[in-house]
């Protein structure tokens, strides 16, 4: 590169880096330097080695801060996965054109680094990219543990439900701790990917811990719980615990507007859908053989019965992509504005129907039920530490398990589920908490929505934790087929790749404004 080019290249990058810290850019790399010091970094993508025509050393001054793009121009994607700020080296950043800002704080004082990746399904406002929450969860880690720099990833770009991309999610270029779907944990653990696991933190619920165990070893931390629950305005919800009485109820409803709104799409829900409504037919001690195929075609008939009752108009946007590819709190926009009756999904969806509720009504819930004897299961997601870059014994270890039980802890789960990251007013994500001591809260057991939600950690039992990429294709494409046989405009596909698998979606791209958890990819 010539002098004068790289002058003007230079004298860019200063006004860019200048204008970046006064407005809101996305998907940029946020190097804050909170020392006394100037900190020199270089980046993915403006080095050598990473594509660029040069290495671009980055002085970043005491007190500022310097936003970094991508390098459109280099041969490999235009994202950036890496940096270096003295001798701390960052991995999988996975910082997009389009999505989050993301920033490493820089205090002169850490000679390690920590990089996780966070569960990213989480309710929030339509504009919001959890920038504050990634914010507050880093500087409360680093107020603690000042000789770490933590990279927090917070990114639906960060594909956790693939069995094909865990193991390098986890390999010695991924993440340190993932919080995951534990749906994989068997998988994960069969393929010595993940280290055994120890709660130093607060103690989970006993079916927390059930579904963070694998052939009697606990592998992972529980953070959440999740289950379909049905939702209405109405008290009497709470009364139908059955499928029988359930259909009974929606059949009574208003024929004016749809009798439910929800996603029964997708390569995760359509299995989960079926497990559970096997369970709920033949018992808890059905749970493995519910996972065997060909289906049961009594109880693919349980659901074609319960999502034919979303059919409206002779259109049933349940079943046909609608909700399933809309804005994460599209289905529940819906049911919020009178267009439905009832909706169903995962608790902390009441998020966006009193965000859309133009008046407060109280919300009543009950668990989904699948079949005539209530047995409900709960999905859960966990913290694990990665075999290859975080082993037993290391200073990885101990600072995997120190950021674990700070993000276990019910400080922190107050500040998720009160929903402290957003504007005052906003509504609470009312997540299901894994651990006890958040339950026993007042402010908790004196809320009346968790209080519907409280009884199920009496009865509910975990949900399988040992799928393969085999079982889950062939539990996909066999229930599909069955649905198809059943009501043919049931929309669902039969696929051979396991890459495609998302948590509820058969798509591999995934939209961050279209999930909702295992429902909503």
């Amino acid at each position: 590169m010539s002098l004068i080019y790289r002058a003007l290249f230079y004298a860019f990058a200063v006004i860019l880096s200048f204008f970046s810290s006064t407005a809101v850019v996305a998907g940029q790399l946020i190097l804050k330097n909170i020392s006394l010091s100037p900190i020199t970094c270089t980046v993915d993508g403006w080095t050598v080695s990473s594509g660029s025509s040069f290495d671009w050393f980055i002085k970043v001054q005491p007190g500022q801060s310097f936003f970094v793009g991508q390098n459109t121009s280099r041969p490999k994607d235009p994202v950036i996965n890496w940096a270096k700020c003295n001798n701390l080296h960052t991995r999988a950043m996975t910082i997009t054109p389009s999505g989050p800002n993301q920033t490493l704080v820089l205090n002169g004082q850490q000679t390690q680094v920590l990089n996780v990746s966070l569960y990213p399904f989480l309710p929030t406002l339509p504009t919001d990219n959890f920038e504050n929450l990634v914010a507050y969860i880093v500087q409360t880690y680093q107020s603690q543990h000042p000789q770490v720099l933590l990279n927090a990833v917070l990114n639906p770009q960060v594909n956790i439900y693939s069995f094909t991309e865990l193991p390098v999610l986890l390999g010695n270029d991924g993440f340190d701790v993932i919080e995951l779907d534990v749906l994989y944990l068997g998988f994960l653990a069969d393929n010595h990917l993940i280290n055994p696991a120890q709660i130093t933190g607060e103690a989970p619920w006993a079916v927390a811990l059930a579904g963070a165990t694998y052939q009697g070893q606990l592998w992972a931390i529980p953070s959440w719980l999740c289950m379909d629950f049905f939702y209405a305005f109405d008290q009497a919800i709470q009364q139908q615990k059955t499928l029988s009485k359930m259909l009974n109820y929606l059949n009574t409803r208003t024929s004016s507007v749809a009798k439910m709104a929800g996603s029964f799409n997708g390569s995760w829900a359509i299995p989960s859908d079926y497990i559970n409504a096997y369970v709920q037919t033949y018992g808890y001690g059905a749970l493995q053989q519910a996972m065997q195929m060909p289906p049961d075609n009594g109880v693919v008939h349980q659901l074609v019965s319960l999502s034919d009752t979303c059919s409206f108009n002779g259109v049933n946007k349940c079943t046909n992509n609608t909700y399933h590819n809309a804005p994460n709190g599209g289905a529940e926009q819906v049911f919020a504005s009178g267009q439905a009756s009832t909706d169903m999904g995962f608790s902390e969806q009441s998020f966006y129907v009193n965000l859309y509720s133009s008046a407060q009504k109280p919300l009543y819930v009950v668990p989904t039920p699948w079949g005539e004897h209530p047995q409900p299961l709960l999905f859960e997601d966990a913290f694990v530490s990665s075999a290859a870059t975080c082993k037993p014994g290391s200073q990885c270890a101990a600072n995997a398990q120190a950021f674990t039980t700070l993000m276990t802890g019910t400080a922190m789960k107050n500040y998720i589920v009160q929903s402290k990251d957003l504007p005052a007013g906003t509504p609470w994500r009312t997540l299901l908490v894994a651990t006890q001591q958040f339950w026993q809260q007042s402010i908790i057991a004196n809320n009346s929505y968790y209080q519907q939600l409280s009884p199920i950690f009496m009865t509910a039992k975990a949900f399988p934790n040992n799928f393969t990429p085999q079982s889950q294709v062939a539990m996909a494409n066999g229930i599909c087929n069955a649905l198809k046989q059943q009501q043919p405009n049931f929309v669902c596909k039969s696929n051979n790749s396991t890459s495609l698998l998302a948590p509820s979606h058969g798509s591999s791209i995934i939209n961050p404004r279209s999930t909702d958890s295992r429902r909503g990819l």
